[in-house]
């Protein structure tokens, strides 16, 4: 398949055929419990919060080099289950590059939006450089996110082995495609898996880079296009921050042609 027939409109293509590479990404997430009540009504029928309190995620994430080019991207997941199936599921995320955002809402059906984003970390200059920060604004004005981390020791990947909070989860999404004539179903109505397995860079000494340290996570007062404010952290389990390669596959399908809701067929 060419990149210009690998989706629509293939006049007009934003991005390459999966799977989709990074190299140097640097990606730092603060793990949290937060009240599940506001939170399952936006979940797809089927997913469910995995526990009370839930489990979230909030992810901070600078890619220098990738198959979209260079970008910053913020998302929060929370641990949910399905048939009996564990997934972090993604329903609110953003990015600051055209590409990564149409693929995201094309192929995974992923909730990206363009947004306003600001990484600082060590040798940015200027006060409070001991912490890795990313902002999240969307319009500019309007803050979703504030997340911090400060990096403290070095850890080994077995040193994660039984922690609740940094289960390598599948990346659940919901990738629906509304019909093209009025009153139909869905043309597509699935669940979508995708199972990222990142490779850590490693220093001189053969440790991974890959952190643990205090984080924090503040979410704005509220927006009505974006509910960023529903995960509210009530208590932060843990932090970490990580460089790392990996490879975006195109996932796997974990349900298909779905019931569609009486309310959407009346819409």
């Amino acid at each position: 398949m060419t990149p210009s027939g690998a989706a629509m409109p293939v006049a007009a293509p934003l991005y390459p055929p999966p799977p989709y590479e990074f190299r140097g990404a640097r990606q730092t997430w603060v793990v949290y419990e937060a009240d599940p009540t506001p939170i399952a009504p936006l979940l797809p029928d089927g997913v469910r919060v995995d526990g009370d309190p839930a489990v979230c995620a909030a992810w901070a994430c600078h890619y220098p080099v990738s198959s979209f080019g260079p970008y910053l991207e913020a998302y929060i997941v929370v641990r949910v289950e399905v048939a009996g199936e564990r997934f972090w599921y993604q329903p609110v995320i953003v990015t600051d590059a055209e590409a990564p955002m149409a693929a995201g809402r094309e192929v995974w059906g992923y909730g990206k939006k363009l947004a306003h984003l600001t990484w600082s970390e060590r040798g940015a200059g200027g006060p409070g450089t001991e912490q890795l920060v990313m902002t999240v604004e969307r319009p500019r004005g309007v803050r979703l996110m504030t997340l911090s981390m400060l990096p403290e020791r070095l850890i080994d990947g077995p040193d994660l082995t039984g922690l609740e909070t940094a289960e390598p989860l599948p990346t659940l999404s919901h990738r629906v495609l509304p019909a093209s004539e009025a009153g139909g179903p869905p043309l597509v109505d699935e669940l979508i898996a995708v199972d990222v397995r990142p490779r850590s860079h490693r220093g001189a000494d053969g440790r991974p880079e890959l952190w643990r340290g205090r984080g924090a996570v503040e979410l704005g007062s509220g927006s009505a296009a974006d509910p960023w404010h529903v995960f509210r952290p009530t208590r932060v389990l843990d932090a970490f921050s990580a460089c790392t390669d990996f490879v975006l596959p195109q996932g796997r399908v974990v349900a298909r042609d779905r019931p569609t809701p009486a309310s959407a067929l009346k819409e």
